[in-house]
């Protein structure tokens, strides 16, 4: 199963994500639930590089399927528009697949 935990704080603003596990729906290549996971999450990363002037860290492995991104210092409405438009992304995933994705809201 995949586990994203949206990191927030204490006001409900999105401080970051986490990303772990393969959804295992279908082998290596083919896993379309993974594939979605991935792209919307890669896409919401270079989005906020590409389109904001936030600070960002994060990192990645791929062969453990794991993503991090910290959002650093006070972050933008437009980091918090795009993180919001890959909840929703994820949302519906993780609504039309419960077995493999499943999606956290965490308060940090």
């Amino acid at each position: 199963m995949t586990t994203i935990t949206i990191l927030n704080d204490k006001s409900g603003t999105h401080k970051g994500f986490e990303v772990s596990g393969h959804s295992d729906y279908s082998r290596s290549g083919r896993d379309i639930v993974c594939a979605a996971v991935s792209v919307l999450t890669t896409n919401t990363i270079n989005s906020i590089e590409t389109f904001t002037e936030d600070f960002i860290s994060y990192e990645s492995d791929e062969e453990s399927a794991f993503i991090k991104l910290i959002l650093e210092d006070e972050s933008s409405h437009d980091a918090q528009l795009l993180i919001n438009s890959m909840i929703l992304g994820l949302s519906t995933l993780a609504k039309a697949y419960p077995k493999y994705v499943r999606l956290i809201i965490e308060e940090v």
